[in-house]
Parts: structure tokens; sequence; C-alpha cells
């Protein structure tokens, strides 16, 4: 018989979900091997997963001899240090595919990048951070543009507290306690920034935040309305903060990326208006 209140699993705090029955942790140990690799370090050892997992390395070494067979992880035969393998890329192309914004906004997008000199972006939240799912440039190219896959802080970039205040008042009160718990110097030292930015998208539509993420870069962020494929999206343009001003985003290019915003979910909304063929 079906449980009737089942448990949200990203709910959970990391002690919870572990002592919880269904919590398979070979599983969640494999898949935090992969999630080791970034763009910084892209070959890694046996010492160097295990001491960042807190991991024996015999258990690494059996993790990853089965991420091996399975395509995820590939050996260097010399160093004996992992990369991760091609098949990684078969678990997020389907997600990707499916997320026909990114056709749908993608001359927008590259229209305003034009216009503003820096990169706009869609993101989605993944637990206590942004994941962004894509990234069009201008013709000019700039140290600010996040690649697809990269992440970011919540609390501190404007995606990520758009995305905070595009939920639901109950989710969205869940996810600033769980942030309050989870990241405690971060809550106390960015949290009131976060919670001012809910006023300011209330007030105008978009929220601007400069140097909280890096000192250099000042962003402006608009989220959607609605879910796209069940998740929550959001965008937004990020600018050298000597390339930009606060007037400048508050009164031209915050403007124009809800205006961006709004138009692609008309495109969006009328796609899946359209009736189906027979």
């Amino acid at each position: 018989m079906p449980q009737e209140n089942p448990i949200d699993p990203s709910a959970l705090n990391r002690q919870a979900l572990e002592a919880h029955p269904s919590f398979a942790s070979t599983l969640s140990n494999g898949l935090a091997v992969l999630g080791c690799f970034g763009t910084g370090q892209p070959w890694l050892g046996n010492k160097d997963i295990a001491e960042r997992l807190g991991l024996s390395k015999p258990t690494v070494s059996r993790l990853a001899f089965t991420l091996i067979a399975l395509g995820y992880l590939r050996r260097d035969r010399q160093t004996g240090k992992y990369q991760l393998g091609p098949a990684v890329l078969s678990l997020g192309y389907p997600l990707l595919s499916q997320l026909t914004i990114r056709q749908v906004a993608a001359d927008d997008m590259r229209a305003l990048a034009v216009h503003a000199g820096g990169p706009i972006s869609i993101g989605t939240r993944d637990r206590l951070q942004v994941v962004y799912v894509e990234t069009v440039q201008g013709k000019e190219s700039n140290a600010t543009r996040p690649g697809i896959g990269s992440s970011r802080p919540l609390l501190r970039t404007a995606i990520g507290r758009a995305l905070l205040h595009g939920e639901e008042p109950a989710e969205r009160a869940a996810l600033q306690q769980r942030l309050a718990q989870a990241l405690p110097d971060d809550w106390q030292r960015y949290g009131e920034n976060a919670l001012q930015a809910g006023e300011q998208i209330a007030r105008q539509g978009f929220c601007i935040a400069t140097g909280d993420w890096r000192p250099t870069l000042a962003a402006v962020a608009v989220s959607m309305r609605g879910p796209v494929g069940g998740m929550r999206l959001a965008f937004n343009l990020t600018l050298p903060s000597y390339a930009t001003s606060e007037a400048q985003l508050r009164d031209d290019l915050g403007p124009r990326l809800v205006d961006l915003v709004r138009t692609a979910e008309q495109k969006l909304g009328q796609i899946h208006a359209e009736p189906v063929a027979d």
C-alpha cells in the first residue's frame, strides 16, 4: 500500500538521511566519488579521493573499479589516477535535452548578452547550491562565464537568491532553515542580503548581488514564475564589477532580463498549449 505522506529525501539533513533505512550508502559513496572531480583537478588518485570523502583507500578502489567497469571513470595506467569517463555525459544529456527553455530563450539571451557585454545563464537548485544548465555569451568572452554543470553558492549569488525566492513560501522557509543549519557562517554573513533579495524581487522583479560571491563580480537575476519540467529555474546576467554599476543593473539590465524571462515564459506556454497532431 503506498505511503500517504512520503518523505522528501532532499529535505533531510545529512545525518537524518544516512540514518534512514532506505538510504543506500554504497550508492551514495559511488556518486560522491564522481562528485570529487571538478574542472580544477580532472585527475585524482585513491589517496586524493579517500582524503576528500573520509573513506578508506580499499573502499575507494572497489568503488572506482565498479565505476570504471560502467564507464563513469577511466584510469591512467601510468599514474594510476582516475578521470571522469564518457558515461557521465549520458547521465546529464537527457535532462538538458528536455529543457526546451534553452532553445526557446536562446536568441533573446544572445541579444541581451551582446547588449550587456556579459553572459546570460540559466540555473536550477541542487540542494543548497545552484547548478548551471545553460550559458549564452555575446561576441565578447570574459572570465565571468559559468560552464554548464558548474555550481555556485545559493546564498551568495543573485541567481541563488532568485531561486530561493522563486519557491513556494513553505519550501522557502524550510530551505532557509536548512541553509542556516548547514552553513551557519554563510548564513550569518549573507543571510540578511538573501532575505532582502526577496524584497527586491517583490518590488522590481529581479534581485542584484555585488561582491558576495566574488568581490570582482556583479549580477542580476530573475526567477521563472513556475517550474519547467518539474524544476525551478532562474536566469542571471553576470558582469565584472568595473564594467557596470548598480544604477545600470537596476535601471537597464534588470528590467531587460525580466522582459527576457517573461517572454520566454509566454513562448514556452504557447509550445505546451499547442494541440498534439494526430
